[in-house]
């Protein structure tokens, strides 16, 4: 509490800290036509580690070439990770994260041939404001970061 209003007021945040873009940057007119998406596949692990250059290809010419859209980067997430239930009879699972810039109407025409591609188990895409700090990074580098406490940030002891 405030000694001089008596009311709660909650710790302040750190200002976060500024780094370099790690995503290309594209020219100003596109920028301000297009938003930045995070699109996360998982795939068979066996098929995947067989074609994962193949993969590649067909995402940045779904995105790129078929909607003239803009891929910045495509990763491997996640190689044969353990998922927390099956699907579709799998029991470990291929992720690949793409980011791209696209305009507004486009997503959803990705997003419906997305979903009747055989090859794609599960897929999400996410618009973001600003590049996540997450982009670069794998599932392994989430595993090995110490876990955060927040719990001063929701008022527990």
């Amino acid at each position: 509490m405030s000694e001089t209003t008596g009311v709660a007021t909650r710790p302040q945040r750190a200002e976060p800290e500024k780094r370099e873009p790690v995503l290309p940057q594209l020219g100003p007119e596109l920028m301000k036509t297009t938003r930045l998406y995070e699109l996360v596949m998982l795939f068979d692990p066996a098929e995947a580690s067989r074609t994962w250059e193949k993969l590649e290809e067909w995402v940045k010419e779904l995105i790129g070439t078929k909607y003239g859209q803009h891929v910045l980067r495509v990763d491997k997430w996640a190689d044969a990770r353990k998922l927390a239930y099956e699907i579709k009879g799998l029991k470990r699972g291929t992720y690949m994260v793409v980011y791209f810039r696209s305009a507004p109407k486009t997503v959803n025409e990705i997003d419906r041939d997305l979903r009747l591609d055989e090859k794609v188990i599960r897929h999400i895409i996410v618009m973001h404001e600003q590049e996540p700090p997450t982009v670069g990074k794998t599932a392994d580098d989430f595993d090995q970061a110490p876990m955060r406490r927040d719990d001063e940030e929701r008022g527990e002891d």
